[in-house]
């Protein structure tokens, strides 16, 4: 990284604990690695979250956040922080006023004001996830009108029949950023859909998000629930269609069907999971072990909701990059078609699913027509950097 760019800002929903092999997690190590001082600032953090017990929001890991976390990484300083706001959930909140709404979300009893100058003076770039952080833009250009901003839509928000206050709010980033990049040519093509004259108005570029090849291609302990014969495996973030995979295991008994996920399925969901021997749900796992679980089952499946697709351009993503570097036979189900011109079967109604999970069954291993090479890590944190220095 060149030297004029000492101090970098991720607004992001993650945690840095959270080590995600992908997104900001990667651009953040890079930036470390450059020389230059991170923050990683997780949000929204919602006060009400603090009554929840998920993963990103639960009253231990906001209160430790909140005090801020320093890491050391690549030999320089990262710091975890978040503010607490009053965001309301958005079932609540689209009934408000879009500027009420937005101004809930930025006020915190902590102080805003006294919270940025603390911890983003100096920043010569913020870097903005698809994420609630979209109502902070204008505060922090106003703040910091030296710094540069990029925004990096992973899972743009507004897609068809998202919330009109955060397609509204992403628009906006979109206009007054000094880059915007895509990951893929589907979301490229949502924002040309959406914004008139999207070409000439938003300084854009398409950068994908990565893999990291050689841990899926090297040998691992079995984990203790793929040690059963015929696994059928799904690691991932979205969810899935259950009663797609309740008719799946009912079908094939000899299949064990495993769902890794860490958004938790409601209760009558859970119960109907444990009443079937084999379909198994884990609520997630460390992402160091993700290859360890690709590389050991028989199938990779991606059993997304029924048309789910339809609305989030996501491409290709990097779950089929991994489990492409393992070699494992993969079957799709309510994903991009884009998918079958690669060499992964993509269906879209229950049978088809079923079927299509039986012929992968028979293979041991499968090979794709798609160009890992180009989504490596190191080539993909280059590009970001040099781009960084361009702006």
């Amino acid at each position: 990284m060149s030297a004029q760019i000492n101090k970098v800002v991720f607004l992001t929903v993650h945690s840095w604990i959270s080590n995600r092999q992908g997104g900001f997690h990667k651009f953040a190590e890079a930036c470390c690695n450059g020389g230059a001082e991170v923050v990683f600032f997780s949000f929204p953090r919602p006060y009400y979250s603090l009554f929840q017990h998920q993963e990103l929001y639960n009253r231990k890991s906001i209160a430790t956040l909140a005090k801020g976390i320093r890491y050391e990484v690549g030999g320089s300083t990262l710091t975890n922080v978040t503010l607490p706001t009053l965001k309301l959930p958005d079932a609540v909140g689209k009934r408000l006023p879009d500027a009420v709404a937005d101004a809930l979300e930025r006020f915190s009893f902590g102080g805003l004001g006294r919270f940025a100058d603390r911890y983003f003076s100096g920043a010569d770039v913020f870097i903005i996830e698809s994420c609630g952080a979209v109502v902070l833009f204008d505060f922090l250009k106003k703040r910091f009108p030296q710094a540069k901003f990029v925004y990096r839509p992973s899972d743009p928000l507004m897609y068809d029949g998202a919330l009109a206050r955060r397609a509204k709010a992403e628009e906006h980033v979109m206009l007054g950023a000094d880059m915007t990049l895509v990951v893929n040519d589907e979301g490229l093509a949502l924002y040309r859909r959406k914004i008139p004259q999207f070409d000439t108005r938003v300084r854009h570029a398409v950068l994908p998000n990565g893999v990291d090849i050689a841990p899926y291609r090297a040998r691992h302990d079995v984990p203790e629930p793929l040690k059963k014969s015929h696994t059928v495996l799904y690691v991932g973030a979205w969810e899935v269609e259950w009663e797609l995979l309740f008719e799946t295991a009912a079908r094939r008994r000899d299949f064990n069907y495993i769902v890794v996920c860490p958004n938790f399925p409601d209760e009558k969901i859970r119960r109907r999971v444990g009443d079937i021997p084999n379909l198994t749900y884990i609520p997630g796992i460390r992402p160091e072990e993700v290859p360890a679980w690709i590389t050991n089952c028989d199938v990779v499946m991606v059993p997304y909701v029924t048309d789910f697709y339809k609305n989030r351009p996501l491409g290709i993503t990097a779950k089929y990059y991994q489990a492409m570097a393992a070699g494992k036979p993969i079957v799709a189900y309510c994903d991009t078609p884009k998918l079958a011109e690669v060499g992964v079967p993509v269906t879209y109604g229950y049978e088809d699913f079923m079927r299509a999970v039986e012929n992968a069954m028979e293979r041991h291993e499968a090979q794709y027509s798609f160009d890992l090479s180009d989504r490596e890590w190191p080539r993909i944190t280059q590009r970001f950097l040099e781009i960084l220095r361009e702006l």
